[in-house]
């Protein structure tokens, strides 16, 4: 299986536009396919090395929970039990959240989960096989009253996911069980024939994020920019450091992206108000994006990754 690695990779722009638009339908399938073919050989090394425990973890917009989906779609398809367990149902009451020195809310440290209530659930769960597990509501930021339900045997194969699942504060809570370490990451530059970077992975990660936002939580592309600063912060001091521990990495860009996003983030970006402080930024994508001739969606496929970020649904 494929570790992390710190260089980035290169897809070339103009090889890549001429296969989509020569047959789109079948390149967005070759993407799709090659994708899944990642999650298949994640599953069966999981399996083959008998670790039910998965620990999924990775930066803002990276697909972990469509990857974790998809984890546990091939898992049953192999005859196997599979739950996922989202961390960010244990984030703490807003209040209780703590803060960045300029007094804002700091939503990406490990602090703002609660870490003992969760070790509270698994020791009731590997004890009684059996646990109910909190439903953080964003809009509220708080736990709703609604639970959900876990049953657990020794070949259930369970996977938490969440941006601090390779944190050893909740490795710890997995009374000493094996455990699959996987980080999932946007992993691949857009590049000229020349080698010149037309759209940094960084770049394509902040893409899916404004997209998303806009559309499944009706947040402004300005209001995305002015967290993103503390976003990457956050990536730095919380999940970098534990990237390296990871068994398994997985590189979740497709080849069609730019290309499939053009007029979502033309459209999102098209009235950033000049005055506020990311405008350079907004202008700058938007300058960058000019490089990728426009594709319909007709051929992103039902179940596909990129479908939680372009139509906002996971």
């Amino acid at each position: 299986m494929k570790r992390y690695q710190e260089k980035m990779e290169k897809i070339p722009a103009e090889k890549t536009a001429d296969q989509l638009f020569r047959d789109q339908q079948a390149f967005f399938a070759r993407e799709e396919t090659a994708f899944d073919n990642k999650i298949q050989e994640a599953c069966d090394y999981m399996i083959q090395k008998q670790t039910t425990i998965i620990l999924l973890a990775g930066p803002s917009a990276s697909g972990k929970t469509t990857t974790a989906k998809k984890l546990i779609s091939h898992l049953r398809q192999s005859g196997k039990h599979a739950e996922r367990i989202s961390l960010d149902n244990f984030y703490k009451p807003r209040e209780q959240l703590p803060s960045w020195k300029d007094g804002s809310p700091n939503f990406e440290s490990i602090d703002g989960l609660d870490i003992e209530y969760f070790h509270h659930l698994m020791q009731q769960l590997w004890t009684q096989k059996e646990a109910d597990f909190p439903i953080f509501d964003f809009q509220q930021g708080r736990r709703r009253e609604k639970t959900f339900h876990v049953s657990y045997s020794p070949d259930t194969f369970l996977i938490f996911e969440g941006i601090h699942a390779l944190n050893p504060l909740f490795k710890a809570a997995m009374d000493g069980h094996p455990s699959t370490g996987i980080y999932v990451s946007v992993h691949s530059d857009f590049v000229s024939e020349d080698g010149k970077v037309l759209l940094e992975a960084r770049q394509l990660r902040l893409t899916r994020r404004i997209i998303r936002d806009l559309i499944a939580r009706n947040s402004t592309a300005a209001n995305t920019l002015s967290m993103w600063d503390k976003v990457l912060k956050g990536e730095r001091l919380y999940i970098q450091p534990y990237r390296p521990s990871a068994d398994i990495h997985i590189n979740t860009v497709h080849g069609f992206e730019p290309f499939l996003y053009r007029h979502k983030i033309e459209e999102a970006l098209s009235d950033f108000p000049n005055d506020l402080p990311n405008a350079d930024v907004a202008q700058n994508l938007t300058q960058r994006y000019l490089r990728f001739a426009p594709c319909p969606d007709a051929c992103l496929g039902p179940d596909s990754l990129i479908r939680e970020f372009y139509k906002g649904t996971e």
